[in-house]
């Protein structure tokens, strides 16, 4: 169990990290790429039985690739406010993409703390954070390009910059993948910290915007896709997500997902080819990731907001060769609100207090986090413009056992071992035989929400409109 509070957490990273004396021309670049809704299995070298995606799996080839990454609310808004902060969403507050009018540019992001430090910060894709996903600048970015509305935001994307709305024509992913390379060369010479935030491979089924570039539209025409045996018939749907049931994926969406996964891969092959063009490749640490999951049909569902691993596991690469040995595995779990911590660390940057993800440092040399997690906390509140697809719960997961503790009707929790269940089909909750198994993760869950201040039911922000 964690015995140390976040402020300790901070003065250890402060104290060991061995980026602390850097002087402003060995502070490293970094580039954060962010993908919408990428499974954890949606890459060619995480396991997707056709995607190919060779420029994202030589990140992990010369990086380092995480097999535990989870994000600890499994929803566009909350997520990315978790990444950006490095805390939970009980603590900024962002707790649904319909936050309140103006309360994200209110959150202390690290880009503020880059931009304070020196550095040179670029916000580029799509911002799901705050009140209609509130697109107008943010402080803490020297250069702000943002997207328009949700609808619109894969072909012809209407772009906020530097406060200025632009058309433009083209695939949004080919357009913020070009600005992060043109931003690259325009810094070159000075530190530069990026936020490439992709608003695919989100989609709505049927929406003729949300299409893969028209290069890769025919890629993987009529190619079965397998699906996992909890998407299979006869569906086992536990009683608390029955509301939660909708139209699977069809064969179709999901290798169109696949053709968009290419499209950022793509992206990342150029923002290879900028990096080396300019001598500065290694100079530069480079994280690709996602918001959060999404389900095929497991568990008779699509979208996420659910506490399954589908939903909360994503991918999670690592690329800097100063520090990073090539080829590099973790199976240390980490979480989205470590990123925040991490870079700060790297960039000789001092780490607020506030924060409550701890540093990678110590796992990219090869060892553990400095105070090792035993558990995680996963938390999600009910959505009051889609009351169909909304629970409030709350969860807890540690190597072997995950509990969801659910805080809407009709309130029955679920218990899985996730070592002889991994898809999560088999609930123990009632089992008699696990009865102290189930005491001891409602116990644990308890401990984390003390650890990490966690309010419990008492989230009077959370509905201010």
């Amino acid at each position: 169990m964690n015995t140390l509070p976040p402020k300790i957490f901070c003065f250890l990273s402060i104290c060991l990290g061995p980026f602390w004396h850097l002087s402003a021309d060995e502070r490293p670049n970094m580039i954060v790429i962010t993908v919408d809704e990428l499974r954890w299995d949606g890459l060619g070298i995480t396991g997707h039985p056709f995607v190919e995606t060779p420029h994202i799996d030589r990140l992990a080839r010369e990086g380092m690739l995480f097999e535990n990454a989870f994000v600890p609310t499994p929803l566009c808004g909350p997520s990315r406010a978790c990444l950006i902060t490095g805390q939970y969403a009980h603590t900024h507050g962002s707790y649904k993409n319909q936050a309140p009018k103006g309360h994200t540019k209110k959150l202390k992001t690290y880009p503020m703390l880059f931009q304070q430090a020196g550095y040179k910060t670029a916000f580029i894709g799509k911002w799901t954070t705050g009140r209609n996903g509130d697109k107008t600048v943010h402080p803490g970015f020297d250069r702000w390009f943002c997207s328009g509305v949700n609808r619109d935001y894969k072909m012809d994307p209407v772009v906020n910059i530097d406060g200025e709305w632009i058309q433009f024509k083209g695939h949004a992913t080919d357009i913020d993948s070009a600005e992060a390379a043109r931003f690259i060369r325009e810094h070159r010479d000075e530190p530069f910290n990026i936020s490439l935030w992709h608003r695919s491979v989100h989609t709505s089924y049927g929406d003729e915007h949300l299409l893969a570039a028209e290069r890769n539209r025919d890629l993987y025409k009529d190619l079965s896709v397998p699906r996992a045996i909890s998407a299979q018939e006869p569906l086992i749907v536990q009683p608390a997500i029955k509301g939660f049931a909708q139209r699977p994926p069809t064969d179709e969406d999901i290798r169109n997902i696949a053709r968009m996964t290419v499209d950022i891969d793509d992206g990342v092959g150029l923002i290879y080819e900028t990096l080396e063009d300019l001598g500065i490749l290694d100079e530069t640490i480079i994280i690709f990731s996602s918001d959060n999951g999404f389900f095929f049909g497991e568990h008779g569902l699509t979208e996420k907001r659910l506490a399954y691993e589908e939903a909360i596991k994503v991918p999670f690469i690592v690329r800097y060769p100063p520090l990073i040995k090539a080829g590099a595995t973790s199976d240390v779990s980490t979480l989205s609100i470590d990123v925040a911590p991490t870079l700060l660390e790297m960039a000789g940057i001092p780490i607020p207090s506030e924060l409550q993800g701890q540093s990678l440092v110590p796992v990219f040399q090869g060892g553990e986090l400095r105070q090792p997690r035993t558990s995680l906390l996963f938390e999600f509140w009910p959505e009051q413009d889609l009351p169909s697809r909304s629970c409030w719960w709350k969860a807890v997961r540690t190597d072997r056992w995950k509990f969801i503790h659910y805080y809407t009707e009709p309130f029955v929790g679920e218990l899985y071992d996730l070592h002889a269940d991994p898809f999560e089909m088999n609930n123990l909750i009632n089992d008699p035989d696990h009865e102290k198994v189930v005491e001891e993760m409602t116990q644990e869950l308890a401990s984390l929400m003390e650890f990490y201040d966690d309010p419990g039911m008492d989230y009077r922000f959370f509905f201010d409109e």
